[in-house]
């Protein structure tokens, strides 16, 4: 059984010789028994704190049990909504995947038939240059052979012309032989000429002075 406050309090002893200080004692018991009273106070007061704290951790014991119920099922329906979304989201992804399928054919179709038109345009384009390559060979062929033909034709006739040319150069180198023989001819005439008139004028001067003579001696 616990001791009472007032107990300490009121305690007595008895007196023995040669003892504690009677004075002392019961001022020492009235301190312990004040003491006593404040911790039994703090007893209670704790006590009662607690009780406080248990309700009030029951209290929040109980809220967040229905937080929690109440997040569980928050989560519920947010997962559920997250389904709905997910699904729609999905249907939608799946519609426009169709979508862009049908149109990414539709391209590929149509670039096909391009190809196909581009294939076709550039094969004709191949077969008439290759048409125009052959005509142009042929056609270098033929130049190839008339100008083979003109040269050949050119050098017969310049080879003609020269030995005409070299003809005409005997021809010439002959001519001028027979021009040099006939001034030479010629200077030797003139020489003639000059002698001639030389004596000419010889005669003429004797007969001049034979006629002075004949003057003087009449």
């Amino acid at each position: 059984m616990p001791v009472l406050p007032e107990e300490i309090t009121n305690q007595s002893f008895r007196r023995r010789w040669r003892g504690y200080d009677p004075d002392r004692v019961d001022g020492f018991l009235a301190r312990v028994g004040s003491d006593y009273v404040g911790a039994i106070d703090q007893v209670a007061t704790v006590a009662d704190d607690g009780a406080r704290a248990r309700s009030e951790r029951d209290e929040m014991t109980g809220r967040l049990d229905a937080l929690t119920r109440d997040v569980r099922k928050a989560g519920e329906q947010i997962r559920a909504d997250a389904d709905a979304d997910a699904a729609a989201i999905r249907a939608r992804a799946e519609r426009a995947a169709e979508l862009i399928l049908a149109q990414a054919e539709d391209a590929a179709a149509a670039c096909g038939r391009q190809a196909q038109a581009l294939r076709a345009a550039a094969q004709a384009d191949a077969d008439a240059a290759r048409q125009r390559l052959e005509h142009a060979d042929q056609r270098a062929r033929q130049l190839e052979d008339a100008a083979r033909d003109r040269w050949d034709a050119v050098r017969v006739q310049t080879e003609a012309r020269f030995e005409q040319l070299q003809i005409a150069e005997r021809r010439f180198a002959d001519r001028a032989r027979q021009v040099e023989t006939a001034l030479a001819g010629l200077r030797n005439q003139v020489g003639l000429l000059e002698q001639v008139q030389r004596a000419e004028q010889l005669l003429a001067s004797v007969r001049t002075g034979d006629a002075d003579s004949a003057d003087d001696h009449s």
